[in-house]
């Protein structure tokens, strides 16, 4: 019996894996491991894939993946991604077709979290303008006066496994913590309460919470009117989350003291009231850098080679 035909494709090729990690995966199929440093074209990932049955795909070199360029590909019927969220893939096209989706539901989870803290940490004591400000970007009399997180309340909108491990965090610091899941989890030392109170008694609003494919902004003029007056927001799960006309319009007004995205702010060069919040570092953009961690690529490396040999031999493993 042949050997399912599989290709991956990363950024530096085979060498992204460890010697073992390749080797695994080299003993359930036969593998291409190929290279693309940058998004890739429909037609270039068409001849990529031809012939595979299974393949390895990262964001970073297959920014969407939906039925544009998968129907061209009608072998394949699994993929394995090197993410979490699944939320610029067209899930519902895949499932309609048998294709199988796995991710990797938890091997960031601690990484983000200290991120969100880490923001918090940054908006709250102003260390990004006082670093602007040392530096001489941003007038020297520019105010970096902060404020403390203990005795503030935090609310998290998504108790799953990254908010949990924010809700631990924060009660180190000691914050109170609100939280608002549909899901009704109860984790310890958090009070779960209905959107409305949460947003209306927090302090500090942190958003983990899943974006769906091409869908709209839940959090837009009508939520952020609800923040209590002078609130913060943080937002390490999708930009799209977050209407960022919204954002601009609240923290002009000064109802929203700041934002935190874990993104490029998609205004940031278009709007001049954009660039003047960032210039005072009231809109805080990290570039999707929460998850980039030495532990979690040595994690997040090992689960994919798990998920591409599962669906190599026919027990597929953390499917979508």
């Amino acid at each position: 019996m042949s050997k399912c035909q599989a290709v991956v494709i990363t950024a530096r090729g085979r060498s992204t894996f460890a010697e073992a990690q390749a080797a695994r995966l080299e003993r359930v199929a036969d593998v291409r491991f190929l290279t693309a440093p940058g998004p890739l074209s429909h037609d270039a990932l068409v001849e990529m894939l031809a012939g595979a049955d299974i393949c390895g795909l990262t964001p970073r070199s297959v920014p969407a993946i939906d039925g544009t360029w998968l129907s061209r590909l009608p072998r394949l019927k699994g993929i394995a991604v090197f993410a979490t969220g699944v939320d610029y893939i067209d899930v519902d096209w895949l499932r309609e077709r048998g294709v199988a989706l796995s991710h990797l539901p938890e091997y960031s989870a601690d990484s983000v979290a200290e991120h969100a803290l880490g923001m918090m940490l940054t908006m709250s004591r102003r260390i990004h303008l006082s670093q602007d400000r040392v530096r001489g970007r941003v007038p020297a009399g520019t105010s970096v006066l902060g404020f403390e997180l203990r005795g503030k309340t935090l609310g998290i909108v998504g108790l799953g496994r990254i908010g949990a491990r924010v809700a631990e965090l924060a009660a180190a610091f000691g914050m109170r913590v609100l939280a608002c899941d549909p899901r009704e989890r109860r984790g310890g030392g958090v009070r779960m309460v209905g959107l409305d109170e949460l947003l209306a008694s927090s302090d500090i609003v942190s958003l983990h919470m899943p974006a769906q494919w091409q869908g709209p902004a839940v959090f837009g003029e009508a939520e952020l009117a609800r923040m209590k007056a002078g609130a913060t927001l943080i937002n390490v799960s999708r930009c799209a989350l977050v209407d960022p006309y919204a954002v601009v319009h609240a923290i002009e007004e000064g109802r929203l003291r700041g934002y935190a995205v874990d993104d490029l702010f998609p205004l940031a060069d278009k709007d001049e009231r954009a660039a003047r919040q960032i210039a005072e570092g009231r809109l805080l953009q990290t570039g999707h850098t929460a998850w980039y961690s030495v532990e979690v690529l040595e994690r997040g490396y090992d689960t994919w080679i798990d998920n591409l040999c599962g669906l190599a031999t026919g027990e597929p493993r953390n499917l979508v």
